[in-house]
């Protein structure tokens, strides 16, 4: 009987959109085919008074693999002919995969998490489900959930037996009345048996829905969208077209972009189009698809204008936008082409507008050298998102925007959000769900600006009711793990630590609350958390059986980033064993930083782990003048500097270390000489014997294919250097025989071509293939395996 009452809750909105099929059916044939584009907003507008629309749903089953295979046979039994259902798994899902979901809708999905569980997952799939559908989850019993969960994140040595992620997730579902959950010992629904939009509620929003959304002869799905697309329309034919659109999912984004787009080839404009993935602008390119279907078709039938492109009976279109869009697309004299990110056509300025989709996937370096070479431009970025929540990049973004614009003598920044959801329903109960789930910020009412704009455009963070102070008097630190923190605290320390952090994912809630490792220190100033840092507890005993094998690279386990970067790069195991605290995180409220309570963080935290016997603080984080300025001010020293710049931030990492017993003091010496040395780039020579021995020690790692070429680059660049620059130098001479010898099946030409690339700072896997006649990055690093092995036996006989 239960699950027969579950089957009726379920289908309930696809019999009821069975039911409007018919009415629509009838009144065709009531009304003559001229008329009605003219008639149907008045129908519609009776019939939704009528019956209303129907929230997305979200059902919980509960149990074993077993329990919940039977129930999903038994509901999924006969689907209705309108309703289509897919599962998906954790690994179907799992990093890259995920984009499978990128611009799909779909009326039922059901989630299965007995092997793991990502919020960013759940998030991504429920995102893609429309209005009147349902998102399944499926997971182990709720008093087993937490303790059979598999964290893929704990750092070795460490043991997570319970989750506390998932103890909250599984009380806000059994707190929230809207969501249905099915277990062995029985079945909640929720109070209606279909969730209806309430209208005494939501009546100002049923009159802009059925204005906007159901008129087919409109281009847009909302006065939302149509007043973003006129304030776009407005800003180009101004000139002024520096233009931010930000909005959470399910708001109509893409399709606008592709409107705009399609007005903007039809005035001739040559426009390029870059994202992160292509697959992130399919939406886009089928709205203009369906622009150019819908022009074609009011052309050749004059009759019903505009209709048949958004009727879901058009067969023929509907194929057309099923297949993967083409990179390129010609109307009349315009053209828009979609580029990668690195495409120097980006950079050359020859195209009349660029966009920018999904901004804050890229660097923000990346974006700022984009938009230098265009007169207009306009980004787009999703916020609160599975991607990331957004709001780090956009306060770090919007200040860098209107100085760039203020050097150009430019307006500033414009900035156009959407509001109103189209894929689902105001307040849709998952998208509620979600945000306290994912202790997501609203920005308020959905009137308000999610960006928390003030009246002049500016941006206004959400820490702005803060009294800036110098006073230290009335604040105070204190020491705790995420676990123990409020409800409200814990949101408190998101929304600072979101602010904080380039790109903050709903993933990274999981790993705070789930990782044992983790302390938090939070500064409060009259009650109110002001700041905090979140510090990884690495290195000690934990290491001690493995110190080794992290020493010359054999070994990488989870976590233990700057103990294990230490111990790396200075071959030594006993760097493994001191006692860390990495500072992971720190942030302070935006409207009291530069006053000194950053510092006063770092020195309470420091007097913290000198009393918990720690040897050392370090600190790893992007190198940017301001942060290096506040770490040299708080004496930690940089010790590591990363080759490559951070995808996401477009950032270089940097090693900090801060060291306080004097085992700590006396094995930083050691790594800071190490550091010094490739900084300078001296040459193999003139190291010192213990450098040199170092060097040859990572050779050998080399060898042995415990570390990459990558890492051992340095080395070497420092003996390929010594050739030219000390090339009779009697002290050398046997390396430089060796060198001979190694190369002696090489023109000197080319020998003289192959040194010069071996000094390079980074290594040119093209150039070397080519150079010694190889195949590929693992064809060229195994010939310089052999090159190398033969240069250290060659020492080893000058020995």
């Amino acid at each position: 009987m239960a699950l027969q009452q579950l089957r009726d809750w379920l289908f309930a909105p696809y019999y009821t959109q069975a039911e409007k099929q018919k009415c629509d059916v009838e009144y065709n044939a009531a009304y003559n085919a001229e008329h009605y584009a003219e008639h149907y907003a008045e129908y519609n507008a009776e019939y939704y008074a009528e019956r209303p629309q129907i929230h997305r749903r979200l059902l919980v089953i509960s149990g074993d693999v077993e329990f919940i295979g039977n129930t999903i046979d038994v509901l999924l039994a006969d689907l209705p002919g309108q309703c289509r259902a897919e599962a998906f798994s954790e690994s179907q899902l799992k990093g890259k995969n995920r984009k499978i979901l990128l611009g799909s809708e779909r009326d039922m999905a059901i989630f299965h998490c007995h092997e793991s569980f990502s919020p960013g997952n759940f998030l991504a799939l429920a995102g893609t489900i429309t209005h009147g559908g349902c998102l399944i989850v499926t997971c182990p019993s709720f008093d087993k959930w937490p303790r059979h969960h598999h964290a893929s994140f704990i750092s070795y040595g460490y043991e997570s037996n319970d989750s506390a992620y998932l103890k909250r997730f599984i009380t806000l579902l059994l707190d929230d009345k809207h969501t249905a959950i099915h277990t062995l010992e029985g079945t909640r629904l929720p109070n209606q048996v279909t969730p209806y939009l309430d209208a005494k509620q939501d009546m100002g929003y049923l009159d802009t829905y059925q204005s906007s959304q159901h008129l087919i002869p409109s281009l847009f799905s909302s006065k939302d969208q149509r007043a973003a697309f006129n304030a776009l329309r407005d800003q180009f034919e101004e000139d002024n077209l520096h233009t931010l659109v930000a909005a959470p999912r399910g708001r109509g984004k893409s399709s606008l972009l592709g409107i705009f787009i399609w007005h903007l080839l039809n005035e001739g404009q040559h426009i390029l189009l870059t994202s992160t993935l292509f697959e992130n602008v399919h939406s886009v390119f089928r709205q203009i698809d369906r622009m150019c279907q819908q022009n074609k078709i009011s052309t050749d039938n004059s009759k019903h204008p505009h209709v048949e492109p958004f009727s879901s009976s058009n067969k023929n279109l509907n194929k057309v936008l099923d297949k993967a869009p083409e990179k390129k697309r010609c109307v009349g004299e315009g053209t828009l082409e979609w580029v990668a990110p690195d495409n120097p056509a980006l950079f050359n300025g020859h195209c009349d507008i660029v966009f920018i989709d999904e901004a804050a996937s890229l660097p923000i370096s990346v974006v700022l050298n984009i938009i230098t070479n265009h007169k207009q431009w306009l980004l787009s970025t999703t916020l609160q998102g599975y991607e990331g929540s957004g709001s780090g990049f956009i306060h770090k973004l919007i200040p860098k925007l209107h100085a760039h614009l203020n050097e150009n003598g430019d307006k500033s920044v414009n900035i156009v959000e959407l509001h109103t959801p189209l894929r689902w329903l105001h307040h849709d109960p998952i998208e509620r769900f979600i945000n306290k789930a994912c202790l997501f910020d609203t920005g308020g009412e959905s009137s308000e600006s999610f960006l928390g704009g003030d009246d002049k455009g500016g941006y206004k963070t959400a820490a702005a009711q803060l009294a800036p102070t110098h006073s230290f008097s009335d604040i105070s630190l204190s020491k705790t793990r995420f676990q123990r923190l409020s409800e409200t605290a814990l949101e408190d320390v998101m929304k600072l630590l979101t602010l904080a952090h380039y790109q903050t994912t709903p993933d990274d809630l999981m790993r705070l609350l789930d990782s044992p490792d983790l302390i938090l220190f939070l500064l409060y100033q009259g009650g109110k958390v002001i700041g905090v840092a979140v510090v990884n507890e690495e290195g000690g005993e934990k290491l001690r059986d493995i110190a080794e094998n992290i020493a010359t690279g054999e070994r990488r386990p989870k976590g233990h980033l700057g103990a294990q970067q230490l111990t790396l790069m200075s071959a030594n195991p006993a760097l493994a064993t001191l006692k860390y605290w990495r500072i992971n995180r720190i942030a302070v409220s935006p409207e009291l930083q530069g006053k000194g309570f950053g510092t006063f963080i770092v020195s309470t935290l420091e007097k913290a782990a000198y009393e918990a016997d720690i040897d050392s603080l370090s600190t790893s984080y992007g190198s940017e003048d301001k942060l290096d300025r506040f770490w040299q001010q708080n004496k930690f020293v940089c010790v590591h500097k990363g080759e490559k710049a951070n995808k996401a931030s477009g950032e270089t990492s940097v090693l900090r270390i801060a060291p306080l017993s004097y085992r700590a003091r006396t094995l930083s010496t050691e790594v800071a000489s190490i550091y010094d040395a490739k900084k300078k780039q001296t040459t193999y020579d003139c190291l010192s014997a213990s450098l040199q021995l170092l060097c040859v020690a990572k050779l050998r790692h080399f060898i042995a294919g415990y570390r990459s070429l990558d890492n051992i680059w340095g080395e070497i660049n420092a003996i390929a250097l010594c050739n030219s620059l000390h090339p009779t130098s009697n002290h050398t001479a046997p390396l430089f025989d060796v060198l001979s010898e190694l190369f002696d099946n090489q023109t000197n030409e080319r020998r003289s071509e192959l040194i010069k690339l071996l000094q390079q700072p980074r290594p040119n896997y093209d150039s070397l293939s080519y150079m010694l006649k190889t195949k590929g990055k693992k064809g060229t690093t195994a010939a310089l395996k052999e090159i190398i092995n033969r240069f250290i036996i060659k020492l080893d006989m000058a020995d």
